[in-house]
Order: C-alpha cells, then sequence, then structure tokens
C-alpha cells in the first residue's frame, strides 16, 4: 500500500515541480490518508469559480485494476464536502450504509465495494445550487470529468477504462457528461481541455433526464430547486435524454416504481432514448422502491453497478 501512495505522491510532486503556477493545473491534495482498503488523496483541486476551488478526492484501493469510475457527489444539485467517509479516531474509514441511511443519503453509491473490488474511485464535489445555476454546475462537473481523464496515469487509471456513475442529480450529471463528452469546455485553453474524452460505461439510479419533463410533473421542484428555473432552451440543452446517439458508451438505468421524487418515467424516458440511438443499454425496475433504497435494495444496486463495470471496464 505505501509502495503504490508513495508513487503517485512521487508523480504529482514532480509534475507540480515543473509548471507554472496555475491554479486550474494543481493537482496536489491537501491530505493524504492511508487505511486499510485504501488510500485517501482528498482536496485535488480542479479549477476555480467565484475564487472557490472546486475539488475531487481520490480513493485509491489497496490491490488497483487499472480502472476508473467518477462519482458526482450531488444531492439535489447541491454537493456535500463529506458523504461516503468520516473521520474516525483522526482516520478517514468508509461510512457505513446505516450511517448514510440514517442521514438521508444514498448507499447504493457507496464506494466500498467498487474500491474493495480494486476500482479508483473519483469523488467529485461541484458549485451547489442556489449559488451556482445549471450552466454552472454542468460547466464544474465537464471539466472535473476532463481533468481526472487527463491526470488518470498519476492514478495508475488508464484513462481508456473510466466511468461515470450516480443517483438522482448525481444520476442527472452522470448521464449528462458522459453522453455529451465530446462537448468542448467552455473557455477552453489548455490542450487537454480541447481533448475528446472517451467514457466506457455509466451507472444511474433514479436520475432526472428529462428536466422540462420533470418539472411538468412536479411543479414544487421549481418552487424548491432554483437551479430548476431554466428557459425552454435550456431544459432540453441541459436533459440527458436529447443526447443519445450511437457511439454512446454502455448505459445501465436503475429506477424504483414507486419514487415520487423523480418518477419511473424518467428512466423509462432515457433508457427508450439510448434503444433509439442504438446504444447498448440495460433497465432495471426496482420492485416496491421509492428515492430512497432500503439497504436491501441498495446492495441490489451495487451488485448490478459492480457487475456493469466489471463487463465494459475491465480488460
Amino acid at each position: 500500500m505505501k509502495k503504490i501512495s508513495t508513487a503517485i505522491l512521487m508523480t504529482i510532486c514532480i509534475w507540480s515541480c515543473n509548471q507554472s503556477p496555475k491554479p486550474a493545473d494543481n493537482v496536489s491534495s491537501s491530505k493524504v490518508t492511508d487505511t486499510k482498503d485504501f488510500t485517501l488523496m482528498a482536496d485535488i483541486v480542479y479549477g476555480h469559480d467565484y475564487g472557490m476551488a472546486m475539488t475531487y478526492d481520490v480513493y485509491v484501493p489497496s490491490h488497483p485494476n487499472g480502472a476508473g469510475i467518477i462519482l458526482i457527489n450531488s444531492g439535489g444539485w447541491k454537493s456535500p464536502y463529506d458523504t461516503y467517509k468520516v473521520v474516525d479516531n483522526g482516520k478517514y474509514r468508509f461510512t457505513t450504509d446505516k450511517e448514510m441511511l440514517a442521514s438521508d443519503s444514498w448507499p447504493i453509491l457507496s464506494p466500498k465495494k467498487l474500491v474493495l473490488n480494486g476500482y479508483t474511485v473519483f469523488e467529485v464535489r461541484h458549485g451547489s445550487e442556489p449559488k451556482f445555476e445549471m450552466p454552472e454546475i454542468v460547466s464544474h462537473v465537464r471539466r472535473a470529468v476532463r481533468f481526472i481523464v487527463h491526470r488518470a496515469k498519476d492514478y495508475g487509471v488508464d484513462a481508456d477504462r473510466i466511468g461515470l456513475w450516480g443517483g438522482s442529480a448525481s444520476g442527472h450529471l452522470a448521464l449528462l457528461i458522459g453522453l455529451s463528452s465530446e462537448l468542448p469546455l467552455h473557455n477552453a485553453k489548455e490542450q487537454w481541455e480541447r481533448n475528446t474524452i472517451s467514457i466506457s460505461g455509466i451507472v444511474v439510479f433514479a436520475a432526472p433526464t428529462d428536466l422540462q419533463k420533470f418539472v411538468t410533473d412536479n411543479p414544487k421542484e421549481i418552487e424548491n430547486r432554483p437551479v430548476l428555473r431554466l428557459n425552454e432552451e435550456q431544459y432540453k440543452k441541459y436533459s440527458p435524454v436529447h443526447y443519445a446517439t450511437k457511439d454512446d458508451p454502455p448505459t445501465l438505468i436503475m429506477h424504483g416504481n414507486t419514487d415520487e421524487i423523480v418518477p419511473l418515467v424518467q428512466g423509462k424516458l432515457m433508457h427508450k432514448a439510448l434503444e433509439r440511438a442504438g446504444i447498448t443499454s440495460k433497465f432495471i425496475e426496482f420492485e416496491k422502491t421509492t428515492h430512497t433504497p432500503t439497504l436491501e435494495q441498495a446492495a441490489k444496486g451495487i451488485e448490478e453497478t459492480l457487475f456493469w463495470f466489471n463487463k465494459y471496464l475491465k480488460n
């Protein structure tokens, strides 16, 4: 474990010391913690907005398989600092399923199982609503994904074996970025910002996919979430359902059939769009499952996620 983390740190140090000081290209980590299951590299800066650093954390497994999964930390388009890990006696550990369930979080998205199976997981944070609006949030995540793909080798990850993963708002962003990965970054200056990237697989749970229909069916969403107050053109621009093309990555969609927050139709619409485009995809309807799955349902979701990524991200 120490050899892995030391090599990563040396790579980052060598790169940082030989580059001009550009904040957006700073791949330093303010915290590096070794645990029995993973090395955590926290607060890696991928950009700035309004003078604030935008960061991600990396869980490097004890036995990496060379593939990476980007988990967008977003609930209601708000991005908390810690969801999947906690500090216990001065050291990081994974948040347990029960702890996440008690905090009304997403146990189905816990990185633990994937990390234990060798996947390097990147936990990305974006600027939260209402301070940041949808165009800015999408821009943050698009930049983070480009940045991670560009720096993949620094973490022992093959840039051609990276997947996107998320649930609810996180799933919306995973689909949107993954299905439109060819779109350039706004005001791109560096070559890596202009490069086209390739995503190898996408997995989502209970994701909004057609924002116009989402707010029409749920008028209170506009009242409760300023981020969803968009014009007609923006609803289309930021809806993943409009981006399915034949060259998109294999995509798994899971959705509970008693979800009243993000109705089941949202998942079905996305799956139909993927099918029409000829994309390898699968739709799994979870019986008697609300927007927040039980531990049993979450366990099923993570098993399906692991199976999908094992099929499309491993050599």
